[in-house]
C-alpha cells in the first residue's frame, strides 16, 4: 500500500468524542502507547469492542500494533479530515 501521508504533511484533524464510531479504514490520531504525551498518525486496521489495531501505511518502515498491541479506544484522540500542506498535497488523504 502507498503511504497515504509523508514527512511535512499538515494536518486537520477532527476532536473524536467518545460516542462516535472508529471505523476500519478510518486515519486516526491517537496517543502513542510508548509516549502517552506523543500523537501517532495510523489507519484503523481493526475494531474488537473497546480496543483498536492500528496499522502503518507503509509496514516496512512502521511502528503500529504489530509492534505495541491493540490500543484502548480512549487513546484515539481524532480522526484526520484534511491535508492542508504541502500545496500541492491538499485535499482528503
Amino acid at each position: 500500500m502507498t503511504p497515504a501521508l509523508v514527512p511535512g504533511d499538515r494536518l486537520v484533524v477532527a476532536r473524536l468524542p467518545g460516542r462516535w464510531p472508529v471505523r476500519p479504514g478510518d486515519l486516526v490520531a491517537a496517543r502513542d502507547p510508548r509516549d502517552p504525551g506523543r500523537l501517532i498518525v495510523k489507519r484503523v486496521a481493526a475494531v474488537d469492542g473497546r480496543r483498536v489495531r492500528l496499522a502503518g501505511d507503509n509496514p516496512q518502515a512502521s511502528t503500529d500494533s504489530r509492534t505495541f498491541g491493540p490500543v484502548d479506544r480512549r487513546a484515539v484522540w481524532g480522526r484526520v479530515w484534511y491535508r492542508y500542506a504541502p500545496p500541492d498535497r491538499t485535499g482528503r488523504p
